[in-house]
């Protein structure tokens, strides 16, 4: 094995001044081999596969990798004489033009405007362009494309048409319309205020909506046909889930518009952006590359370590392979998520993840066929300001497969959820979760949901605090839609929304030794599943016959396999015999769970909600209740009691959290 070390950078000193040399070279020494890489910008993609088996990339900090193109302001210009009277007189003065292509940029760079939103429907639509698009940063800030308003959200005034959507009224689906081509998007209402204003538009075909067009989890985007006659607007792409009245949206991608810090706008016919700084002197950086900026396949026995990663739209870092280590990557500015890692044995230490068009760190492995565990690892990790174009959805982290774990984590400052996860033994512990899911109420700080083998998950030693926003009240721990086989304890949870705990209609689940504080319910366990096989409720289209999705998902996987039934016996006794709907064993039932020892701290001395069968199937236990910390004995600033608990475990708050080195 090589003990080989390269050194990149400019200098007499370094071997190579490039990556990708670097790289060529060190496949020649071949497994054991170090390349070190010097502060500098690198303007590259490092690419690695398994011909890099065995050598590790060891940046100084200010080894920045990025696909951003930086243009100072004195090469920015003044607006010319003719476009001047589009802009508030007001912010004239402070917008600056950028001719794309004298700095050697075309369209092929920067491309026609794509949708965006974790529910957007372009995809239905012939000829409808796909992707990211780029981006624009002012003094390394987000700048947003031109929008109005300048803040916060229009209210749909009434809803004339909702389109050919797939679902409405909610729980009504319209199942001839998820494989319609070119589905009509409707006609929504402007209100009157809104609508003089769009009437000062030259270019209104232009113009896009971005809103929550009925459910607040569920974000899109599409062009639209303005009627200001009529105080309308046409979606060109339909909202999957309707419209309603009332519903959250604003316009963007208007020249106009373009009157506030931060926005910009960019004429894609002619190559002219036009800016305006978040301060004078800003730097205006364009990100046009569609690559990764690390981007590893079939990789094995390798760290990578300490690189900065900028201006791409797409995900910072891609990998896949065996046996990896990610650690002290600083991501940010991306278009897409910081890290996506997928193969087994691969550990992402110590990043730091921040201003992500989506997510932050995406992490898979194993088989759920033969529960073979990936032995994935998301640790020590400081996420936050992410989901900054995609609102829902987008998640700090998201751990998937077999095995895998997430902790000592920090996350923080997001739209929409903090960890979602799926699969089978994942573990998420020791994670330090606050103001997360601002601007949404259906939804979870830590999120899963709609699969009933999914045995063998924990949630432990996880402080929850401050979830949710002006408006928005959301859950914490979120079990949704039938999600069964969970255990929860230990964890701390202050200030949510609305339920702390939300169990959401699954089975073999274990809530205990939690302390929760909140003015909201502290734990909601429903019966959706049997009350929609039994009584025709909302939850009936995802169980209540054989070819439904639950049903469905049961026979994918093996649960009657050796493997399966010795690892999960409970779930290896579920029945298939609709005629035994009664039966502890059929799944719709909320079966054999427990809910017990729970510390609640409620001002109102509230409890448990439940659903009407939840006490016939499960053990719902003591759950001791105080109106304030300090009659519990609990001490707010430590998170601890005054005095020991006989009967509550202790939970190790100070190993909550991110690990001082």
């Amino acid at each position: 094995m090589s003990n080989k070390r390269i050194y990149v950078g400019s200098g007499a000193d370094k071997d190579f001044n490039d990556l990708i040399s670097a790289r060529d070279a060190a496949r020649v020494y071949g497994p054991g081999t170090t390349v070190h890489v010097a502060p500098g910008i690198y303007r590259e993609t490092l690419e690695l596969d398994i011909h890099d088996r065995g050598i590790s990339y060891i940046a100084e900090e200010g080894a920045v990798l990025t696909g951003g193109y930086e243009i100072p302001y004195n090469s920015t210009s003044p607006v010319s004489d003719d476009i001047s009277k589009r802009f508030d007189v007001d912010a004239l003065s402070h917008i600056r033009v950028i001719d794309l292509r004298t700095h050697g940029l075309t369209y092929d760079d920067w491309g026609p405007l794509c949708a965006i939103g974790a529910y957007q429907t372009s995809s239905r639509y012939d000829n409808a362009p796909q992707g990211e698009n780029i981006e624009v940063f002012s003094g390394d800030k987000r700048m947003i494309l031109a929008r109005y308003p300048n803040d916060g959200y229009l209210k749909l005034d009434a809803v004339l048409d909702c389109g050919e959507c797939n679902e409405f009224p909610p729980q009504n689906y319209w199942t001839q319309n998820r494989t319609k081509r070119n589905p009509r998007g409707g006609c929504y209402i402007i209100d009157r205020e809104t609508n003089e204003r769009a009437k000062r538009w030259c270019e209104p075909e232009t113009a896009w909506a971005f809103g929550y067009f009925f459910w607040d989890w569920a974000d899109s985007s599409t062009p639209v046909r303005l009627d200001t006659v009529n105080r309308a607007f046409f979606p060109k792409y339909v909202s999957n889930f309707a419209a309603r009245a009332g519903a959250l949206y604003y316009f963007y991608n208007i020249l106009e518009e373009l009157d506030s810090p931060g926005e910009w706008y960019l004429d894609r016919e002619n190559g002219l952006l036009y800016v305006y700084p978040y301060e004078y002197g800003d730097t205006i950086t364009v990100s046009v590359s569609r690559k990764p900026l690390i981007k590893a396949e079939g990789l094995s026995d390798s760290v990578i370590s300490g690189f900065t990663l900028t201006n791409t739209c797409t995900n910072g870092a891609e990998l896949t392979g065996t046996n990896i280590t990610i650690e002290r990557l600083k991501v940010s500015n991306v278009a897409g998520h910081g890290i996506v890692a997928s193969g087994s044995r691969i550990t992402v230490s110590r990043c730091h993840i921040s201003h992500t068009g989506r997510g932050g760190i995406y992490i898979s492995g194993g088989d759920r066929e033969t529960l073979t565990p990936g032995n994935c690892i998301v640790t020590n990790c400081l996420i936050h300001d992410f989901s900054e174009v995609y609102q829902t959805y987008q998640a700090g982290v998201c751990i998937s497969g077999v095995g895998n774990t997430c902790s000592h984590c920090e996350i923080y400052n997001s739209p929409h959820e903090a960890i979602t996860y799926g699969g089978n033994d994942i573990i998420i512990e020791y994670n330090n979760i606050h103001d997360v899911v601002i601007h949404s109420s259906d939804a979870g700080a830590i999120y899963a949901g709609y699969d009933w083998t999914a045995h063998g998950c924990v949630i432990r030693y996880n402080i929850l605090r401050d979830i949710g926003g002006d408006g928005f009240h959301p859950d914490g721990i979120y079990w949704d839609d039938g999600l069964s086989g969970q255990s929860a304890y230990g964890n701390i949870i202050i200030n949510v929304g609305k339920n702390s705990f939300l169990v959401g209609g699954g089975r073999d689940c274990v809530v205990r030794d939690n302390i929760i504080i909140s003015d909201a319910t502290p734990i909601s366990y429903d019966d959706r599943n049997r009350d929609g096989f039994v009584h025709g409720g909302w939850a009936r289209q995802s169980c209540n016959t054989p070819e439904s999705k639950h049903w469905e998902n049961l026979r994918i996987m093996p649960t009657k396999s050796r493997v399966w039934a010795e690892k999960y016996p409970a779930l290896s006794r579920y029945l298939t015999d609709f005629s035994m709907v009664d039966h502890p064993d059929f799944p719709v039932n909320p079966a054999n769970s427990v809910v017990e020892n729970n510390i609640i701290i409620h001002p109102e001395g509230k409890s448990l909600s439940l659903g009407r069968s939840v006490g016939d199937y499960s053990k719902i236990g003591e759950n001791p209740v105080y109106r304030t910390p300090e009659e519990a004995g609990f001490d707010l600033d430590t998170l601890t009691f005054v005095t020991k608990r006989d009967g509550f475990p202790e939970i190790p708050v100070s190993k909550i959290g991110i690990i001082a080195e």
